[in-house]
């Protein structure tokens, strides 16, 4: 069975809970990409970590902290304490061998925009790039589609461009624009390859041009590059899932629309094939300041079961032994509710990072009290150090990731460094 009937039989899945094709394909296509892999899942608007992964329970005499808590108790996943909301059962039980959690992450603010920027690059101003632009900027800066970004935090800071990969179609159609999408023809090889002889010829005149701004010169060179890795995307729609099979939206609860599962199922398929090698996944609606509990409880099992999908499917691609996923939030929610049953903005917050049986998985490094209040860490020991120690703050998430994902002092890495910054071994 050649790769094109195999996909056509057996890509990937439909939705969430179908049953994965028994058969499989390995391997990307001639001359792509088959390092390791990165993906950021970022959880927009500031999830509720003390319903999450630091978990808590009310207090006598003080303001109710969690819903959950009053009829519930903390559970625990090997060594990783989970709250009992939703479905978190399922995923933690399922992946703690898995997963990193590090807990009282400080964001230092109660901003959206501020905590989007410090979470996904390591500081609290503009300039840094994400953790996945500088890793496929290191890796396969060649590859059409090596840095891929469904919403959400995508600065790139000149390394490499990102990539949209939500239309499936208008993709197929792009690279072959000779049909309609379908079977039908619209134009035959020949009349094909003078139109392509002429907008290469109109190009290179246009590169040619002295007078070009360094704006144009820069978009024009992209655009080259972009037609010279055309050859590494034709393979790629024979890895694409019939159209019938694309995961759609799912309404998550009665405000939130998510993608989510696409966003994973397109991204799997880009990896499989060999032209991305990072990803950013996107999900809304955390910023629950009404009705906290009821939002939600429907947004943790989306996004648990969302997480299930990604490693389902990359253990279905064989590339999950390749795959490192970060999970985080702009920060998380108040240790109370407020009159309208919600939860309002708190900076400090948590950071999942996944690989498939890791010698880091099954801990939490980093902790917070009673009121979700940050301990002081020594960055040595890992142990809470409330005269020595300092709070976790993203630099020093990202200056751990960036190590052990191999971009530290690399290229990628000259202009953007924490200088001064505490090392963390999160990764030891």
């Amino acid at each position: 069975m050649n790769r094109r009937e195999f996909i056509k039989k057996a890509a990937l899945i439909g939705a969430a809970g179908a049953i994965l094709p028994t058969a499989r394909l390995y391997g990307a296509v001639d001359g792509g990409y088959t390092g390791n892999l990165v993906i950021q899942l970022q959880v927009s608007g500031g999830w509720d970590v003390s319903s999450y992964c630091d978990p808590k329970v009310n207090q006598p005499g003080e303001r109710n902290i969690t819903g959950w808590s009053e009829t519930g108790d903390i559970q625990q996943a090997g060594s990783i304490p989970f709250a009992q909301f939703a479905n978190n059962n399922s995923l933690f039980e399922k992946y703690y061998r898995d997963m990193l959690v590090i807990n009282g992450v400080d964001m230092q603010t109660n901003s959206h925009d501020t905590g989007v920027l410090h979470n996904w690059s390591g500081r609290n101003s503009v300039g840094y790039p994400t953790l996945t632009a500088m890793f496929a900027a290191k890796n396969a800066p060649e590859q059409p589609l090596s840095y891929i970004n469904f919403g959400g935090y995508a600065q790139s800071a000149g390394l490499i461009r990102y990539s949209r990969l939500d239309d499936i179609r208008a993709l197929s159609q792009i690279l072959r624009p000779e049909s309609d999408g379908g079977e039908r023809t619209l134009r035959n090889a020949e009349d094909l390859l003078r139109i392509r002889a002429a907008a290469q010829a109109r190009l290179e005149r246009q590169l040619n041009n002295l007078y070009l701004t360094p704006r144009k010169m820069n978009n024009l060179s992209a655009y080259q590059q972009a037609l010279n890795s055309r050859s590494s995307l034709t393979e790629i729609p024979s890895y694409f899932p019939p159209q019938s099979e694309i995961i759609e939206n799912q309404q998550v609860n009665s405000e939130t629309s998510s993608s989510l599962q696409r966003q994973i199922q397109m991204s799997i398929v880009a990896f499989e094939a060999g032209v991305a090698s990072a990803s950013d996944l996107f999900t809304p609606g955390y910023d629950t300041h009404n009705d906290h509990d009821a939002l939600h409880e429907p947004l943790f099992t989306h996004l648990n079961e969302s997480i299930d999908l990604l490693w389902t499917l990359a253990e279905a691609a064989n590339i999950a032994d390749r795959l490192t996923v970060i999970i985080g939030s702009d920060f998380s929610r108040t240790p109370y509710y407020n009159a309208g049953n919600g939860k309002d903005h708190w900076a400090v917050g948590s950071v999942i990072v996944m690989e498939k049986s890791p010698s880091w998985g099954n801990r939490v490094i980093g902790s917070t009290d009673e009121a979700q209040n940050a301990h002081n860490i020594n960055p040595s020991t890992l142990e809470q150090d409330d005269a020595n120690g300092t709070h976790i703050y993203p630099k020093h998430v990202h200056k751990a990731l960036r190590r052990h994902l191999g971009l530290e002092n690399t290229d990628v890495d000259q202009n953007f460094k924490f200088l001064g910054t505490a090392d963390f071994d999160f990764f030891g």
